[in-house]
């Protein structure tokens, strides 16, 4: 296959896989009025892996704008609480609320569900394959 070939058959499939990814992955957690990273941050904070807004920046790699957007967000669907820690009164901890909870918990089931529906369908190997082949791109390409 020819250079030209190659450029065109990758954005013939960015624009017919790639770009639907993010679709695929967003549609079972939208029922919850969630996109992705928001769910993502909600099942961050379900199982304990952060606490706070900088936490989340360092997990996620993404400025502190954007995840105080989307904690904006997830306040206003009243699935996140933030309150000021007693040992630090800097310091805001973030917590589910029980509607956030249920949220997430739903969402992730929901999210599992799709995903054991990619494995039925491409199978385990060919996704690990795939996972393997993202992962080094993402590492040797994206790096800034």
């Amino acid at each position: 296959m020819d250079r030209d070939s190659l450029l065109a058959g990758f954005i013939d499939v960015y624009f017919g896989s790639i770009k639907n990814v993010e679709t695929l992955i967003s549609r079972p957690v939208a029922e919850y009025r969630l996109s992705f990273e928001q769910y993502q941050i909600l099942h961050d904070i379900a199982h304990n892996q952060v606490t706070s807004l900088t936490e989340i920046v360092q997990r996620r790699g993404v400025t502190k704008p954007a995840i105080a957007r989307q904690l904006g967000m997830l306040r206003s669907l009243g699935y996140v609480t933030q309150t000021v820690s007693p040992q630090d009164k800097r310091r805001h901890i973030l917590m589910l609320t029980p509607a956030g909870r249920r949220a997430e918990k739903a969402a992730e089931q929901a999210a599992q569900a799709e995903f054991d529906r990619w494995i039925e369908v491409l199978g385990q190997a060919k996704l690990e394959t795939l996972l393997n082949m993202l992962e080094e791109a993402s590492t040797k390409l994206f790096v800034s």
